[in-house]
């Protein structure tokens, strides 16, 4: 089956809310599956400091970026950073590092914190470096890629039992005004973790932020990049997971906040950019996509395509990127709303889109 053809399913009615979505045949779902997504990925048994002592231990006050400059750039074996409970604030990169895993608390994720405060709108110099990993010059803006916390440039990587947070816009949820020249309409990007590579694994994290808290996309558009996220908490409002990449999300909380938009408004969870001839996208499974309080029932959409790099109206099919999410076996709480229309303005379309459900409950 053609990858622009594989999702397509007759409008059935939804068992959440009671709204007409997308839903899948048994035999399409069984093409969305962690295995099919992961392919000949086997993934790594997780670092575990109770067998193996960590090569290099971050503490309070230190750097974790000074620990990861001083991991090679290739070793035949894993090398362990323990980060020990603090908050540590600043960009963080991890580029052509060897096989690496951060480590934080196995008791308490919120107890190692990784955190900026950095927003797409942030002014720079020309010359100043967007981040460490996104240098972006000759603009005088920090850029949605610019504005992670923590970017990962590696393959093999798993990150464990920590929080990686964005607060710029914390404020703003607590009823402070917008930065200059940013507000609902733009500018307020601001990535909690970027990942940009291949067999990266998330376990036991906490993503926290508002509007794009987590880019999962691909270092060059032909390049492989499967990432695995199993029993995490990721945190947003407005296309918050989003990207490029096969991602898969498994036994984990996905949760729309309240509070930083228009009252009652959510925004959107999940916004892939799959390209055209790419079967693969976003994948949840046996997980909890819900509301904070304070949101509207139905208000937060379960997604939309990003069609990234079209203008409205010049979405091309079989050429322009059509986003890819199977939201299967999972519950759906009662913020949660249906598919939009693509950032293109592209309307929802079971017909054109590449985004459904599978055995989800309420």
């Amino acid at each position: 089956m053609k990858p622009a053809l594989a999702l397509l399913a007759c409008l059935a009615l939804g068992t959440a809310h009671g709204q007409a979505r997308p839903q899948l045949t048994a035999e399409q779902a069984a093409r969305h599956t962690t295995a099919t997504y992961l392919g000949d990925w086997q993934p790594a048994p997780l670092a575990d400091l109770a067998a193996t002592p960590p090569d290099l231990i971050v503490r309070p006050g230190e750097s974790i970026q000074a620990a990861i400059d001083r991991v090679p750039g290739k070793d035949a074996k894993r090398w362990v950073i323990q980060i020990l409970p603090g908050t540590y604030r600043g960009p963080l990169c991890i580029k052509d590092k060897a096989p690496l895993a951060l480590i934080g608390s196995l008791l308490d994720a919120a107890a190692v914190v990784i955190v900026d405060n950095r927003y797409s709108g942030k002014p720079k110099a020309d010359n100043e470096p967007a981040h460490p990993c996104w240098p972006e010059l000759g603009k005088t803006t920090i850029g949605t890629s610019g504005s992670t916390t923590a970017l990962v440039q590696s393959d093999d990587v798993q990150l464990l039992h920590l929080t990686i947070a964005n607060d710029a816009m914390d404020g703003v949820r607590r009823g402070e005004a917008y930065p200059a020249g940013v507000g609902e309409s733009g500018g307020a990007q601001a990535v909690a973790l970027t990942l940009a590579g291949d067999r990266i694994q998330l376990e036991g994290v906490r993503l926290l932020g508002h509007q794009d808290t987590f880019y999962a996309k691909r270092r060059a558009p032909d390049a492989p990049a499967r990432q695995l996220v199993r029993h995490s908490l990721i945190a947003g409002d407005v296309d918050f997971i989003f990207g490029n990449a096969v991602l898969v999300i498994e036994e984990s909380t996905i949760l729309a906040r309240a509070h930083r938009r228009t009252p009652g408004q959510g925004g959107i969870v999940l916004a892939p950019s799959t390209a055209a001839d790419v079967a693969q996208g976003f994948l949840v499974t046996r997980s909890r996509l819900v509301g904070e309080p304070g949101l509207a029932a139905g208000s937060a959409a379960i997604g939309r395509a990003w069609d990234a790099g079209v203008k409205a109206g010049t979405w091309v099919a079989g050429s322009s990127p059509n986003g890819v999410a199977v939201v299967r076996d999972s519950e759906i709480g009662a913020a949660i709303g249906p598919w939009q229309a693509s950032t293109s303005r592209r309307p929802f379309d079971a017909a054109t889109n590449r985004l459904a459900e599978f055995n989800n409950r309420p």
